[in-house]
């Protein structure tokens, strides 16, 4: 019985993948070795955008997301250094999940987040 119950285990988490994310735009790290990324994914009838964090050149999917929204245009990203990033879009944005940092382990960066006041508050 319990071979039956992993086995289906493994079936739902395999299901619940984010789908197909496409890169919009990448910003750096100031002292490399991390990049932040804006990617936008299909998400049933809605299209959010995403920001994740991930090693550089990697595909923005093998991240650790730190912000989903919609409702919004693509969110900008400026790194205040190298462990303080903003992450900055409309007012109106409808804040799906947000993360305020991202770690591996060894290192710690604060993510800030100024938008979604309509939907975040």
């Amino acid at each position: 019985m319990k071979p039956w119950i992993a086995l289906l285990g493994t079936l739902v988490l395999a299901g619940c993948s984010e789908g197909e994310v496409t890169e919009v735009a990448r910003f750096p790290s100031p002292v490399g070795g991390l990049d932040a990324v804006v990617g936008t994914m299909k998400a049933g009838e809605a299209q959010p955008f995403l920001v994740t964090m991930t090693k550089p050149g990697e595909s923005p999917a093998k991240g650790t997301r730190v912000l989903l929204a919609d409702k919004i245009v693509a969110p900008k990203v400026e790194w205040l250094d190298a462990d303080h990033v903003v992450i900055r879009c409309d007012d109106g944005a409808r804040v799906w999940s947000y993360r305020n940092f991202w770690t591996n382990g060894t290192a710690t960066v604060s993510v800030g987040l100024e938008c979604g006041t309509k939907g975040w508050r």
